[in-house]
């Protein structure tokens, strides 16, 4: 049966059991109900990212705005992904800040600014 009740328990069973498997039906169909509202939600949070890129894109020459590489609500759910992504920026503002050092001395070497 539609409520997951056996026939048998359904016809010939205590009542307990159907208003407990009905009880239970209504929780998973409100689960279920607030799982699709999610999901039509972060359908339209990629929609309006995807739309901010182009229009930044378009009315900005220098535009530097880029759509996501990865999906946002894995990374902010996920606690070892969020590390792997906050290891991922450290690395490469390290090795920018290195770069911008570098620069810097070979400008001083050169006689440049100091």
């Amino acid at each position: 049966m539609a409520i997951g009740v056996a026939y048998e328990d359904f016809w010939h069973g205590e009542p307990e059991i159907v208003r407990y498997a009905i009880e239970v039906y209504e929780v998973r169909q409100k689960v279920e109900a607030i799982q699709a509202d999610a999901m039509a939600w972060n359908t339209g949070r990629y929609v309006m990212l995807g739309v901010g890129v182009v229009l930044s894109q378009a009315f900005s020459r220098n535009s530097q705005v880029k759509y996501p590489t990865e999906p946002v609500l894995a990374y902010e759910l996920d606690e070892r992904l969020k590390e792997q992504k906050r290891e991922r920026e450290l690395e490469l503002a390290h090795a920018n800040f290195l770069a911008v050092a570098a620069s810097l001395e070979a400008r001083k070497q050169n006689g440049g600014v100091g």
